[in-house]
C-alpha cells in the first residue's frame, strides 16, 4: 500500500475536494502560499533565536568555543565551518570584545 492513495477514505476525499476548491479559487491559493511563506519565515526566525540562546547559554557557562561549535553541529545540523563562523560572530572573547 506504499505510495498508493486509498480513494475510498473519507479523509482523502475531503483533501482532494479541498485541493480542487483551491485550484478553482486563485485568491485562496495565493492566501495559502502567503501562509506557507509566513510559516517558513517563522520557522527560520525561531531557529535563529534558538541558536542565539544556545550559544549565549553555553558562552555564559564558560563553555569552550569548540564545544559550542560541536553543540551547533549536533543540535542544528550545521556544518562545522558554518558553526565556527557563527560562534566567531556571536561569542564574546575574553576582555569583553566580540
Amino acid at each position: 500500500m506504499r505510495n498508493q492513495v486509498d480513494n475510498k477514505s473519507s479523509f482523502i476525499t475531503k483533501i482532494q475536494d479541498e485541493i480542487v476548491k483551491i485550484k478553482q479559487e486563485p485568491e485562496r491559493g495565493r492566501g495559502f502560499m502567503r501562509f506557507e511563506l509566513d510559516l517558513m519565515d517563522a520557522r527560520r526566525e525561531g531557529r535563529e533565536e534558538g541558536k542565539q540562546r544556545l550559544v549565549k547559554f553555553l558562552s555564559d557557562q564558560d563553555t569552550a568555543p569548540s564545544e559550542i561549535v560541536a553543540a551547533l553541529v549536533n543540535v542544528y545540523q550545521m556544518t562545522e565551518k558554518a558553526a565556527q563562523e557563527y560562534v566567531a560572530e556571536h561569542v564574546k572573547t575574553p576582555g569583553g570584545h566580540e
